[in-house]
């Protein structure tokens, strides 16, 4: 992972801007990889010759100057456009594609001031071929700890596959920000019982970092990154079809209404 391109999603209209703080968080970091941004500024809106249509978003180059300038203080090099679409899910994913970024930063209020926010934001994760990480304002400066949450017990190839991934990405990420790294595996009961040496054997962890709680997925998730105080949460959203995709996406949303701080989630 020499190399990661983000798309960031900025609405001008918002008062805070999480992403592009927390692009600021990742600049700041001593890195040995090679980062790229691409600002894409922006809000979804109605046709404006529907008389229902909502006040338009007025914005000065003062304001984007003033938007900007945390990114150009860290002599930052970046690309950017403005966009205003009616298809809020569809532009984001398009402009992704175009750039080849493998992943979109949003900020978790993103197009709060539209109906069906749920629907919106959780099509965009489960149908982007990127990564999406959701930026909540729970997560502050420094990134201390994270958490990633797997699931041992599905022996299917795509399983396996997206589990060594997210692994994979929880250690990277804990490197990056010097960060300290947990995995937690959720359990129905005794026969569905996790393998706690096979997830030490995959991640390097001891013990002590390797969290196996009964319960639903979103409910042992939420509980284990309370516990440990984690700054962020790495999650899996698998192939968009059988058992794979209805855990995960289903389980992705029901931890994002129980925490506040960020999620990335692996596609």
């Amino acid at each position: 992972m020499d190399k990661r391109k983000y798309l960031v999603i900025v609405d001008p209209s918002h008062e805070e801007h999480l992403a592009l703080e927390r692009i600021v968080d990742i600049v700041r970091q001593e890195r040995k990889w090679e980062l790229e941004f691409h600002l894409l500024i922006g809000f979804e809106s109605p046709d404006k010759t529907e008389p229902d249509a909502p006040t338009e978003v007025i914005c000065s180059v003062k304001d984007i100057e003033e938007l900007l300038a945390p990114l150009d203080d860290l002599n930052m090099e970046y690309t950017a456009e403005f966009f205003w679409t009616r298809d809020w899910r569809a532009s984001i994913i398009d402009a992704a594609d175009r750039y080849g970024c493998d992943t979109i930063m949003i900020c978790e209020t993103s197009a709060e001031h539209k109906t069906g926010i749920t629907d919106s934001k959780w099509d965009l994760v489960r149908q982007a071929k990127s990564d999406v990480v959701i930026v909540d304002e729970g997560t502050k400066a420094p990134i201390e700890v994270i958490l990633a949450a797997v699931n041992t017990q599905a022996k299917d190839a795509a399983h396996i596959a997206l589990n060594e991934k997210i692994i994979e990405r929880g250690l990277f990420l804990s490197e990056y920000f010097g960060a300290d790294f947990h995995v937690v595996n959720a359990y129905k009961g005794s026969e569905d019982f996790p393998d706690r040496a096979l997830i030490g054997r995959m991640s390097g962890l001891p013990r002590e970092q390797i969290h196996r709680d009964m319960g639903k997925p979103e409910d042992v998730i939420a509980g284990i990154a309370e516990k440990i105080g984690a700054d962020m949460v790495v999650l899996g959203i698998s192939s968009k079809k059988g058992l794979a995709a209805t855990f995960s996406s289903h389980t992705t949303e029901k931890v994002m209404e129980k925490i506040n701080i960020d999620v990335v989630a692996l596609n």
